[in-house]
């Protein structure tokens, strides 16, 4: 006999898009800007990122957009692409 596993999709939407998950949103992604700037500024540039969390229909979203400091976006990658533990740390 196989189980079937059928998600609560009201209940899933719910959470998704719930103040508390924007909120853990906006602290990961504000967590990953800080530190792409400070990984840019390293790096000499000003590390001019910009943060954008929105919520959708059907769920909350975060984004780091590059850095407006500088024309190369191999920099702008690699300082984002540092800071990605940065997020993972916050709760």
């Amino acid at each position: 006999m196989v189980k079937r596993v059928v998600p609560n999709r009201r209940n899933i939407a719910g959470f998704l898009k719930s103040p508390e998950t924007r909120a853990l949103i906006e602290r990961k992604t504000r967590a990953a800007e800080q530190a792409a700037t400070a990984a840019a500024k390293a790096d000499g540039w000003q590390g001019q990122f910009r943060v954008d969390v929105q919520t959708g229909e059907h769920r909350v979203r975060g984004a780091v957009i590059g850095d407006y400091s500088t024309p190369y976006p191999a920099v702008s990658r690699r300082a984002l692409l540092r800071a990605l533990d940065a997020a993972r740390e916050v709760t």
